[in-house]
């Protein structure tokens, strides 16, 4: 298998550089109203159940500070489950997100390059379907974690919060219905020690307009779901 697949996360480790994640307003939206997706996770790389759920948080607190709420399924896996081939890979909505948490050998397989920590394959809406690479997670976490030690960076930033805004970014790509990265924020096509500072503070995060777009487009999944749920009843 050699999947057709776009490069979507990279990290550079930059050492100088303007700090750029700005924080901007929750939705104005009740909490009736507030958009929201549902976020299906298979955990192939097995990562510690600790640090999935710090990854979890921190990627619900990117998307609420966006206006977007996010409810959480961790999908059991069974001996039969493969990156390759999942038993359980039934058939969901477009407001049901499918993240895939995969291991070192995935990564190696598609040959990824040495900065790519996640993908978000195909183009065009109403894609659900979102990678993310363990390896590459760690590996950054390990060079901060060594930057931190050594004095070159003041701020600790745990697996846990690499990995909540890596699958942050990638569900972004869905959302946002965008290839190309931004010159700010977690939509950054390259992290590096000031962007990965300002996450550890809870700023690395959509931009205002990205923000809007976010709501309207889950919105709109929600709308198109509701629609064709109605058809299927006539």
């Amino acid at each position: 298998m050699k999947p057709t697949l776009r490069r979507s996360l990279s990290v550079g480790f930059v050492l100088a550089g303007m700090l750029t994640g700005f924080q901007q307003d929750s939705a104005t939206a009740s909490s009736e109203t507030i958009p929201a997706v549902t976020i299906h996770v298979r955990n192939y790389a097995k990562v510690d159940p600790d640090t999935l759920t710090q990854a979890e948080q921190v990627a619900t607190g990117i998307f609420r500070k966006a206006g977007v709420e996010t409810r959480w399924a961790d999908i059991i896996l069974t001996p039969e489950d493969t990156p390759t081939k999942s038993a359980n890979y039934q058939t969901f909505t477009i407001t049901d997100i499918q993240l895939n948490i995969y291991p070192d050998s995935m990564s190696d397989r598609i040959s990824l390059s040495g900065n790519v920590m996640g993908l978000a394959p195909g183009t065009g809406p109403d894609r659900v379907v979102v990678y993310v690479f363990d390896s590459k997670v760690r590996m950054l976490s390990w060079r901060m974690h060594s930057a931190y030690s050594t004095g070159d960076i003041d701020r600790h930033i745990s697996k846990g919060q690499v990995l909540g805004h890596a699958i942050a970014h990638e569900i972004g790509h869905l959302l946002l219905n965008q290839q190309i990265h931004s010159p700010r924020g977690i939509m950054r096509g390259e992290w590096g020690f000031p962007e990965l500072r300002d996450a550890t503070y809870g700023l690395l995060l959509f931009t205002p307009q990205q923000a809007r777009i976010l709501q309207a487009e889950v919105h709109r999944r929600d709308a198109q779901q509701e629609t064709a749920g109605m058809t299927g009843m006539n």
